[in-house]
């Protein structure tokens, strides 16, 4: 027994960090980029590293926040493995914010792209994944002048939390794309980032004039790129989704021509309800949204109270049109120019009516989904009435 203590007492003298790494010999990588070499064919891998020197506060000076560092490879663990080649960090991926896809490499495979990235690579599930439009993703990474960030991956990632206040685009972060991409029932749409003119802050350009945009949304079928949504289109998908927590519409002014209202969305509900008649299928989207008037173009006068609820009334009404009119649109658009279910109707339907999607699970995309009915009804609702007030106007 005192043997066996003693042996113990060892095993336990023994015990240390084995796998510590000190900071001095890493390079913390905050955004990545993967594209294909269009001329070689290689895998091209870029990464975002900070500059910890450069972020001190009583240092730094003109030395750039961040490293951008680029390796070539077969595929993408070599590439990331190359980089070791280059550069005098071990690259640490705990931290690591934003993977960039570039489109031409998107339109080809993304799940065996992300394999080489999470398969024992630290990258976490909450990571934002996005596709450069047009472009490659190197380009993306490249642009350092985002905003006051000055790590341009905090840029990056602040765009995309942004979005609960703002639905012209759509969002997804790593683990949600892994469940909608293994999903029979439903494909995802992931963020797009394009390149767009930055205003001059002195009346004049300077040599750098462009600037990220996070816009719209990339639609997915078959583990590829198929398409993109416009703002309008990431607006439809967002209000069939559930995914619009606040931003702003514009509707036309019933108080004078050519002029518009702006009203902010507070608080919107959606459901999904499928329904089987005579062996058809078919979806009915119910959506409930209410907002406050935040801004009024046109000049009139609203001299009753009477006066006042027919005006919001209006206003209501025309709200509601603009929101069915952008559901239909999207839904049209999936169903008819590229055949993804984006709206995770299948996932529904299988929820609901588990035997008929077994029935028709195996050629969902193939005209179940895409011959599908589709019924929008929309009550909205602009509240705060007692706080209505008629526009500024100057006296002639």
């Amino acid at each position: 027994m005192k043997r066996m203590v003693f042996i113990l007492g060892c095993l336990f003298l023994l015990v240390g960090c084995w796998d510590r790494r000190e900071l001095k010999e890493i390079g913390i990588v905050s955004a990545i980029g993967i594209d294909r070499n269009p001329e070689t064919g290689e895998i091209f891998f870029t990464s975002q590293v900070a500059n910890p020197s450069a972020l001190k506060p009583e240092g730094g000076g003109t030395t750039p926040p961040i490293k951008v560092i680029s390796s070539t490879g077969d595929t993408v663990y070599k590439a990331i493995r190359n980089v070791n080649q280059k550069f005098d960090r071990n690259n640490f991926y705990a931290h690591n914010k934003v993977i960039v896809i570039g489109e031409q490499l998107a339109k080809e495979e993304i799940l065996p792209v992300l394999d080489a990235i999470t398969r024992g690579k630290e990258s976490r599930g909450y990571v934002w994944i996005c596709i450069a439009k047009d472009m490659q993703a190197r380009q993306i990474l490249s642009i350092n002048n985002q905003g006051i960030e000055q790590v341009p991956a905090n840029s990056l990632e602040s765009l995309h939390e942004n979005q609960k206040l703002n639905f012209d685009v759509t969002v997804i972060q790593l683990n949600d794309f892994y469940k909608k991409s293994l999903s029979k029932g439903t494909n995802p749409v992931i963020g797009v980032l394009e390149m767009s003119e930055k205003s001059p802050s002195n009346g004049t350009f300077s040599e750098n004039t462009q600037q990220v945009k996070l816009t719209g949304g990339a639609v997915i079928k078959e583990d590829k790129v198929v398409g993109y949504l416009n703002e309008k289109e990431a607006r439809g998908y967002n209000w069939i989704i559930g995914e619009v927590n606040s931003g702003i519409l514009t509707i036309p002014s019933i108080m004078e021509e050519n002029k518009l209202v702006s009203v902010e969305i507070r608080e919107t509900k959606t459901k999904i309800k499928p329904d089987i008649k005579g062996g058809r299928i078919s979806f009915t989207i119910d959506i409930k949204t209410s907002g406050i008037l935040v801004e009024q173009q046109g000049a009139g006068t609203l001299s009753t109270r009477k006066e006042q609820y027919e005006y919001l009334n209006q206003l209501e009404k025309e709200l509601k049109n603009l929101i069915e009119e952008e559901v239909v649109h999207v839904v049209e658009k999936a169903q008819k120019e590229y055949n993804s279910d984006i709206f995770g109707f299948g996932t529904t339907l299988n929820k609901k009516e588990p035997k008929k999607w077994k029935e028709v699970k195996d050629k969902w995309l193939e005209g179940e989904f895409q011959n599908s009915a589709v019924n929008v009804n929309v009550e909205a609702d602009i509240g705060a009435r007692e706080l209505l007030k008629e526009p500024l106007k100057s006296e002639d």
